[in-house]
């Protein structure tokens, strides 16, 4: 199957399940959280864009195990992005319009680069994904964590590999995505991103692992 047809229906799969959400904050600044965080993330789609518009909210509760100057133990977050199907499964995702209403796209932040869809995330040899970096300390390879491990099929799987990268002022945001799929229907089975922040006062490595809620 070519990595064309795997593309298609990514957005339809992830929006058939409700993940179980990871989530593991590095930072250098005391100030940031750092440990780990659980919650949930769904896809709906937005009515009135043949399902090229979905919806990604995430939410969850900040534990007694998460450290960091604004941590407040019990206060529960939220996140959305919109991410747009493109054309040849092109996929966009944007941040939301701060505005009471619909849910509707502000700005751009990224788009998906898909790299080769048989590529498996590499991994150190202490067991953590790891990015590469410049003699200058910017990081040209943003590598995903290696989405859930699947049990409950003996289905063939493919991992396919995603990038973006967003300039907020001085921040350099990069991003790298891993897709487990069944290769025979393209049905995402987990998944897993990693954002790491660069910039004068960031210095942030967000791993984020997702795989289907029971």
């Amino acid at each position: 199957m070519s990595p064309s047809r795997q593309l298609l229906p990514l957005l339809s799969s992830l929006g058939s399940s409700r993940w179980a959400l990871t989530r593991t904050l590095r930072s250098d600044n005391p100030l940031d959280l750092n440990g780990e965080l659980r919650g949930t993330a769904t896809f709906t789609p937005i009515p009135n864009t043949a399902d090229r518009d979905w919806v990604y909210s995430e939410e969850g509760e900040i534990p007694s195990s998460v450290s960091g100057g604004a941590a407040q133990v019990g206060l529960r977050w939220t996140k959305k992005y919109i991410w747009r199907d493109g054309d040849a499964g092109r996929i966009s995702v944007w941040f939301v319009k701060i505005a009471p209403g619909p849910d509707e796209a502000d700005y751009l932040f990224h788009n998906f680069d898909f790299a080769d869809a048989t590529i498996k995330p590499e991994v150190s040899s202490q067991g953590e994904e790891q990015g590469k970096e410049t003699e200058e300390g910017k990081a040209e390879l943003i590598t995903p964590p290696t989405p859930p491990a699947i049990t409950t099929t003996d289905a063939e799987t493919t991992v396919l590999m995603a990038r973006g990268n967003h300039l907020c002022i001085n921040d350099m945001y990069r991003t790298a995505y891993a897709f487990r799929i069944q290769s025979e229907t393209g049905e995402v089975l987990s998944w897993a991103s990693r954002h790491v922040v660069r910039g004068p006062k960031k210095n942030q490595d967000i791993i984020n692992r997702y795989e289907r809620a029971a």
